[in-house]
């Protein structure tokens, strides 16, 4: 059936032959798609979603969600923002990481200490965050265009290298080598497979999903900053809406919803097919809205695949 050679599209090299198959059909569609500055446009915008996505494939991993990204982004650089006015670059990224690391932080402590379900935790999460970065900014926008080294994570080059592609470069290599080869990054997945089996293997599951979290955290003030100094403000309203994209990507890179499965290597490459996805339907003519309504269809999907897959396994 074609359903089965769908079935393992999460694996890295399925992913690849699907990414260079939208690439092809894009340039059919649309010869502008060759363009340098749309291929340009394409990266600097995936690069932020991809990172936060690394963040949120841990996370899910271990078997939660975080529906607080956009959020955190937000209130991370609405809070370094605060201190543009020192003139200091060093002190406004130092606070606006801190910042995103202590949001993650809370949500895990939450998830693991409260025992509050991740949905419901970073939903509200979502709510106070955000509105906390109004009030803090009164709902104004900040300017760091004369901070030069905060600019430059945006829009410096290291050799012909964009700063934002180098930084996503280094992100993902130290999350694949934290995921893949670490003590603790093995811990997660067994966590979020077997969390029984995990406690009688002395692994402390808080500890995991704390550690999920706070990185996730972590990457979504990474992001903003990048974003903030991409368009030359920090806006308290930035992301809004980011949390469904990272969630797709997360999910067709082979995250599971149910925990204990996903990788970073396949979160970069359906980071890639959802940039094309959407920078296609840009060239179509297609609103926000229809883009919103085909990154939902993708995780509904996949989620379906999923199940799909689940049952022939436990009728074999």
């Amino acid at each position: 059936m074609i359903l089965d050679k769908f079935k393992n599209l999460s694996n890295n090299s399925n992913l690849l032959i699907l990414f260079f198959i939208l690439c092809a059909f894009a340039i059919f569609i649309s010869p502008a798609f060759l363009d340098f500055n749309n291929i340009q446009n394409i990266i600097r915008t995936v690069m932020v979603l991809g990172i936060i996505a690394f963040g949120m494939t841990m996370v899910m991993i271990v078997g939660e969600i975080d529906l607080s990204v956009g959020s955190i982004a937000a209130f991370s650089c609405a809070f370094g923002g605060l201190f543009v006015e020192s003139g200091s670059s060093f002190t406004v990224i130092s606070l606006t990481l801190l910042a995103g690391l202590l949001c993650g932080f809370l949500n895990g402590l939450g998830v693991t200490l409260i025992k509050v379900p991740s949905l419901i935790m970073t939903l509200g999460t979502m709510a106070i965050i955000r509105n906390a970065g109004y009030i803090m900014t009164n709902g104004q926008a900040s300017y760091p265009t004369k901070l030069e080294t905060y600019m430059m994570t945006a829009k410096g080059f290291i050799g012909i290298v964009p700063v934002p592609v180098m930084i996503f470069i280094i992100l993902s290599v130290i999350c694949a080598v934290l995921t893949r080869y670490s003590t603790v990054g093995k811990s997660l997945y067994v966590v979020g497979s077997n969390p029984v089996a995990s406690i009688l293997s002395g692994i402390s599951n808080n500890r995991a999903k704390i550690i999920a979290f706070t990185v996730c955290g972590l990457c979504c003030s990474i992001a903003g900053l990048i974003q903030s100094a991409r368009l030359g403000q920090i806006d308290p309203h930035m992301g809004i809406g980011w949390e469904l994209t990272v969630i797709a990507i997360a999910v067709l890179g082979g995250a599971s919803l149910y925990g204990g499965k996903g990788s970073i290597e396949g979160t970069i490459i359906a980071t890639l097919i959802i940039g094309v996805i959407n920078n296609l339907l840009n060239l179509l003519g297609m609103s926000n809205h229809s883009q919103e309504v085909v990154i939902a269809l993708i995780i509904i999907g996949m989620v379906l695949l999923h199940n799909f897959g689940k049952k022939d396994k436990s009728t074999k």
